[in-house]
């Protein structure tokens, strides 16, 4: 199983920010494994609109959604499942702004099943970034 962690990134006036990282697989023979990539940052508007979907991935990993918050410092660990759920969800509302939008997208990638929303990591992952992003905001944002 892949292995994701979300932290928090304290920022100015008692906000904070989001950041997912994907956590490299250890290798036979290595002692430490690499370090965790960062896949995606939420923050501002898009960090508010999709705090359901954050605080489900939370309760899914038995964490209390009431710990999220500025003063935070150990990273929430999660599973594979969530954390691709998770990374869909950053990558896709990374760059919105349009509260309706976001919510539409966040709710579209909550629904999604754990094959598909696999599908479309891989695709963002490994094949083209941009275009599968756009199809993935075209699917789920009207």
């Amino acid at each position: 199983m892949q292995e994701f962690q979300l932290k928090v990134v304290p920022t100015d006036n008692n906000n904070f920010a989001l950041e997912l990282y994907q956590c490299a697989y250890k290798k036979a023979g290595e002692k430490k494994r690499s370090a965790a990539k960062r896949i995606g940052r939420l923050k501002g508007q898009g960090l508010v609109q999709a705090r359901q979907a954050i605080y489900t991935c939370l309760k899914a990993n038995n964490y209390d959604p009431k710990t999220l918050s500025q003063q935070r410092q150990t990273p929430y660990v999660l599973t594979e499942e969530s954390g691709v759920n998770l990374a869909l969800l950053f990558q896709t509302l990374q760059p919105l702004s349009k509260p309706e939008r976001i919510a539409n997208i966040a709710a579209g990638v909550q629904a999604m099943s754990n094959e598909e929303a696999h599908y479309w990591f891989a695709k963002v992952s490994n094949g083209k970034r941009s275009q599968a992003l756009r199809a993935i905001r075209v699917l789920l944002g009207d």
